[in-house]
């Protein structure tokens, strides 16, 4: 759901502080609100208050992999779900975009280059 300031609400499932800071503070400066969860217990509740209008979504995570929720998502709402992953074999990939993901990327990345894949994500969506 846009913010009331009409800003768009990503959410960020990663464990890693590095890659959510830098995504927090690059997507921020781009007018992005972000919202972080580091567990997938956490993204589920931040996800059901914060309705995000993207997820960028690691699939290793502390307490299980981000391939569950990817299919929670795609089987419940239309929100993208972007996988931002180190697991860059070509059966990770096709197993992620079979599952519904709108887009995989891996690690390491630039964050200008998830913030231009975000934008397109949400405009090929709202075309839908």
């Amino acid at each position: 759901m846009v913010d009331p300031d009409g800003r768009i609400v990503v959410l960020v499932v990663e464990d890693e502080a590095s890659y959510v800071d830098a995504l927090s503070i690059g997507l921020s400066a781009d007018g992005f609100i972000v919202e972080a969860a580091s567990t997938l217990a956490e993204a589920r509740k931040l996800f059901v208050t914060r309705k995000p209008d993207v997820v960028l979504l690691d699939l290793m995570l502390p307490d299980g992999n981000g391939t569950e929720f990817c299919r929670e998502i795609v089987a419940t709402s239309s929100i993208p779900v972007m996988m931002v992953t180190a697991r860059s074999e070509e059966v990770d990939v096709v197993l992620g975009l079979e599952l519904g993901a709108a887009d995989y990327i891996t690690k390491p990345y630039d964050v200008e280059d998830i913030r231009l894949i975000v934008e397109r994500t949400l405009e090929r969506s709202a075309m839908r």
